[in-house]
């Protein structure tokens, strides 16, 4: 049977059993209202299971496993949210390592109630996420380029001369505007960044500490230890052990 033979038989399938996609309206608006950040509402839609029909039913059979065919669409949901909150204005960096690590956690799943679970944590964190981003107040095209800096030179020594080169402004200037619009200074906003991301890769890659702290481009191992202790309290080695505890052992077991 050829492909359009395929094809056909499924859509006669689909319009026997009321197996239809939803609309893709409907998809629209259930991103949207994830990008809103309407914690409240996309609550009581779990709560009252409303979200299914636009998420979980009648979707297409791309597996003739039940669980796998769950994920594999949860895998895409994951995939759409984070597209479409990084065009809400969610950082990039931050929608990506969100959406491989719950698309790393639905491969840990083994059943439909623990990709469901996931489902759940998709939604409402990006949804609370995305609250905070429309929370912030409006900056300047100068700081936006700056962080847009910072996201692409993680892995490099950052000076803040050669950021203010790049944004096109004097150094004192951009060190200035940036504290007073963001509330913090340009150092420990890319210190924060830099230990985010070493949080991330903690989480979602099997890199060693020392090879993350060099990657990330730290003085050394041991400054790299030392500001991510005083940062999230723990050391690298800590934070990656008690987290494999929390998320994966305690969750699928």
């Amino acid at each position: 049977m050829n492909i359009s033979d395929e094809i056909a038989k499924k859509q006669f399938i689909q319009r026997e059993y009321g197996l239809a996609h939803p609309t893709y309206d409907r998809e629209l608006d259930f991103y949207r209202l994830v990008c809103s950040g309407d914690v409240k509402t996309l609550t009581g839609m779990l709560l009252a299971g409303e979200e299914d029909d636009v998420t979980l039913k009648s979707r297409g059979i791309l597996s003739e496993d039940k669980v796998r065919n769950r994920r594999y669409h949860e895998i895409v949901l994951v995939a759409m949210i984070s597209r479409f909150c990084i065009e809400e204005g969610m950082e990039e960096m931050e929608s990506y390592n969100l959406s491989d690590f719950y698309i790393n956690r639905l491969d840990k799943a083994q059943t439909q109630q623990q990709i469901t679970d996931v489902h759940n944590q998709v939604i409402m964190d990006y949804a609370k996420r995305m609250r905070h981003v429309k929370n912030k107040k409006v900056i300047s095209l100068h700081c936006v380029r700056t962080m847009d800096y910072v996201y692409d030179h993680l892995h490099e020594k950052i000076e803040i001369s050669e950021i203010a080169e790049y944004v096109g402004v004097e150094r004192s200037y951009l060190s200035r505007l940036f504290r007073k619009e963001v509330g913090q200074t340009l150092s420990d906003y890319v210190m924060d960044k830099k230990l985010q991301a070493a949080k991330n890769m903690l989480l979602c890659s099997d890199f060693s500490c020392m090879e993350i702290s060099q990657y990330l481009a730290f003085a050394s191992n041991s400054y790299f230890i030392k500001c991510f202790r005083e940062k999230f309290g723990s050391t690298p080695g800590a934070y990656r052990k008690e987290n494999y505890r929390k998320h994966w052992k305690k969750s699928w077991r």
